[in-house]
């Protein structure tokens, strides 16, 4: 069974250790967000990267925060009031149900959040319903190596596995970069 993350740690999504080695904003700039896009973030816990997300993709863009965590949706909601953000709509999803329109995104991001998905085809399939056509999916995952931090190295998922699941999910890998010392992103466009 794969690990998941603990609410009770939800402080520690947005620690200064975090923001130093997997900037945020800096972040979704390099993966290529840009104005105007429509951004779900699957799993976006207390929204590390809805919040900067929101500021990126402007007023005529809109975010999609997507957490089973009732908890961690409660969280965003205050930091969403707290700073009077406008274009988040947050939403309580199912593990393989996001209560969201088909075809309704440009850009599908989902960090550090893979590996902890027991049926992950079922999952990226989801992923790919809410896209729209040639829509953007982003992955950042650990690299499957052994850090000072992150999930145990065997539930960590290394590039022929992503490129597998993005096969058998109606998706392209179309890039590869790594993201600091721990971290990869793979960029993959819905066929």
């Amino acid at each position: 069974m794969a690990h998941k993350f603990n609410v009770k740690d939800m402080q520690k999504l947005d620690s200064p250790e975090r923001r130093k080695i997997l900037p945020p904003e800096e972040t979704l700039i390099k993966i290529g967000l840009n104005k105007n896009q429509i951004f779900i973030d699957i799993g976006c816990g207390i929204g590390y990267f809805s919040i900067p997300a929101s500021k990126i993709v402007g007023h005529e863009g809109k975010v999609f925060a997507l957490d089973t965590s009732k908890e961690m949706i409660d969280e965003l909601r205050i930091r969403i009031l707290k700073n009077k953000i406008t274009n988040i709509d947050t939403i309580i999803s199912d593990p393989y149900h996001f209560h969201l329109d088909s075809n309704i995104g440009t850009f599908s991001f989902m960090a550090n959040v893979l590996h902890e998905v027991e049926d992950k085809i079922s999952f990226l399939k989801e992923t790919n319903r809410i896209l729209k056509k040639d829509g953007t999916l982003c992955i950042i995952e650990w690299q499957k190596k052994l850090t000072e931090r992150g999930p145990p190295l065997e539930e960590r998922i290394n590039e022929s596995e992503i490129e597998e699941l993005m096969d058998k999910t109606n998706f392209k890998m179309t890039s590869s970069h790594s993201l600091g010392e721990n971290f990869i992103y793979y960029i993959s466009k819905k066929l």
